[in-house]
């Protein structure tokens, strides 16, 4: 509804007391009775538009009431569901640091079995190679005799 500036309505001047009939009145007291007659008019034609008028709002917001509790309902469903979005988000965002710190360590974790596991492979290796070099000191190749004597 538009809230309008107050309506002006027309003056009506006051009730001649001059009888138009009277045959020694003049054009005068015509001429009074045409001007208060003519504002009459013109004030009861306002008061009807104003009638109408509020008559139209009345109406116009009896229609509208039912769409406007909808567009309420509405409105209020997103408000929650962007609230909802929201919550969401940040859930989703304090996730991915929670999953972000777990990668990192457990990829700390991997470095260590990893430099664990290479270190132990490495000292087996160091061991077995120094194990094999020490059995085979005693070993010496010699020529066999059948090959020298053909």
């Amino acid at each position: 509804m538009q809230s309008e500036a107050p309506v002006q309505l027309i003056q009506v001047p006051p009730k001649p007391t001059c009888n138009p009939v009277a045959l020694f009145s003049g054009a005068d007291c015509q001429d009074r009775w045409n001007i208060y007659n003519q504002a009459v008019a013109q004030r009861q034609q306002q008061e009807l538009q104003l009638y109408v008028n509020h008559q139209k709002e009345v109406a116009s917001a009896q229609a509208s009431a039912p769409l406007q509790q909808q567009i309420a309902s509405l409105s209020k469903l997103v408000a929650d569901q962007q609230g909802q979005i929201k919550s969401l988000h940040e859930q989703m965002q304090a996730q991915t640091v929670a999953a972000s710190q777990n990668v990192i360590t457990a990829q700390k974790e991997a470095l260590q079995q990893g430099t664990g596991i290479g270190f132990a492979a490495a000292l087996l290796l160091f061991t077995l190679v120094y194990g094999i070099r020490r059995m085979m000191k005693g070993f010496t190749i010699s020529k066999k005799a059948n090959a020298a004597s053909a």
